[in-house]
Order: structure tokens, then sequence, then C-alpha cells
């Protein structure tokens, strides 16, 4: 007698962001009929109309950054009701793009964007797990297909998910790049970002934007040192470590040499 299979109880929610990851997700292309054939969605407004936001769930994946209370509110409800939380993209994981305008009084950032701020009620950008714990990070601007399959295949066969932890240079290493930092005297933020995006600027001749996020224990005061005695003015290194994870406190370290004193994080 066959048993039917339990199928994976899938919820996902959009924050602050474009919602690129979600696209990604949705055209999952070579591995999309086995991974959707294989959960059950219960909460995902882009692919599926209605759904529940009560749960529960066996895994949430959390698309973009916290700018708002009601965000907060309903993330804590959600993860009571879910086994597995994983933020997906550099907004969840680091605050991404949306953090940017931490460094920017807030009403003034509202203002510039609204002509009538009275219903608007933002905050200042945050990551996911700033509020709840998380069960690991699918990084990426968008996430990297290579993770977003680690993750549900790892939970599919009950264990937890393993994701990359070295950074971009590693990865460059392994595709037998030129480094763009040493050779060319480009401003590669590959040295203090995690891999996982297989160094895909690197090796079509770019320097590393950091959309990964920093690496864990990532030197950034000695990269930012560097791009200094390379000729980068002030602005432009404290905009290359917050470009897309300056809420973490490994880019802060190499913002901060740079940055305002009156420029809050």
């Amino acid at each position: 007698m066959l048993v039917k299979k339990k199928k994976l109880r899938l919820g996902v929610f959009k924050y602050s962001c474009c919602a690129g990851c979600e696209f990604e997700l949705i055209y999952f292309q070579k591995y999309i009929r086995e991974t959707f054939d294989n959960v059950d969605i219960i909460y995902f407004r882009m692919a599926k109309s209605g759904g529940s936001e009560e749960g529960p769930f066996d895994l949430v994946l959390i698309d973009g950054a916290i700018t708002e209370a009601w965000q907060v509110d309903q993330l804590k409800r959600v993860r009571q009701v879910a086994r597995f939380l994983l933020p997906i993209g550099s907004c969840a994981v680091n605050g991404g793009i949306p953090a940017i305008k931490n460094h920017t009084s807030e009403l003034d950032m509202e203002k510039r964007v609204y002509q009538d701020i009275t219903h608007v009620h933002s905050i200042k950008t945050h990551p996911v797990d700033d509020y709840v714990q998380v069960d690991g990070y699918i990084k990426g601007c968008p996430m990297g297909r290579k993770d977003l399959y680690e993750a549900f295949t790892s939970l599919l066969l009950g264990k937890r998910p393993s994701f990359v932890n070295y950074s971009v240079c590693v990865e460059c290493k392994i595709k037998g790049n030129t480094c763009v930092l040493i050779s060319y005297g480009w401003p590669c933020m590959g040295p203090v970002t995690n891999g996982g995006c297989g160094a895909l600027c690197p090796s079509y001749n770019r320097a590393c934007y950091a959309c990964w996020g920093p690496m864990e224990d990532a030197n950034a005061p000695a990269l930012a040192r560097q791009f200094e005695k390379m000729g980068l003015a002030p602005d432009d290194i404290f905009r290359r470590f917050t470009q897309y994870g300056s809420t973490k406190p490994e880019f802060r370290r190499g913002a901060e040499l740079y940055g305002s004193t009156t420029q809050p994080f």
C-alpha cells in the first residue's frame, strides 16, 4: 500500500521590496514543477488568491524589509505558527535598498516622497531578524536559486538547510577569475560580501556591489581603508557599505569610518 507523502505547508509574506524574490520563486524554472508538487500553498498573494495568514506553516518565506509597524505585528504572529521561517533576498536579510533611507531623517524622507504624509506611518528600515528568530537566510538580490533549492530539498528531507558561508573572493578563485580589485584597481566589495552568487559581477569584469550582504566576521574597515588608498572619496566609500547591507554591523563598521556623524544608523 502506498502512503501519500505529506506536503510542505508554505506561506510567503511580502513587506517593503520590489517583489523580485517572489518572482524568482514563481519562475524557479529548473525546479518549479518538483518543488510545487511537494508543497501546499497556504498563503502567497502573488501566486494564489485568498489563503490564510493564520497557518499553521511548515515553511514561511519573508520577502522584504520591515518599514511599518503593522509589518512587525504580522511578522511576530506568523513566527508563532511557522515551523521554519526564512527571510529571502537582500531586503529581508540585510535591509537592502530600503535601508538607504535610514541615513536621513524619517520625516524628511516622507516629505521627499509624498505630498501628503497624513497617512504615512513609516519607521526606520529593519531586517527580519531584528524582530523574530529566523532559521537561516536565503541571500541575494534577488535570492539565489542554489540556496532556494537547498532550503526546499532540505526541509522536504526533514533536515536543516546548510547555506554558503564564505566570501565572493572564494568563488572568484574557484572560477579562475582575474581579481578586479588587485589587477584593475576597481572598488570590489567581494572580500567582505557573502558568496552564493557564483561571483556573477566579477565574472563579467564588474566589481562586486555587495548585494548578498556581509559575510560573517567581514573586515569592512580594512577594505574601506583600501578604497581610500585607491582614491575613492569618503562619500563613495560610505555608499559602498550602505547600498545593500547598512543595517548589519559588519558593513556599518566600514561605513562609519567615512559617513557623517549626523547620519543615523
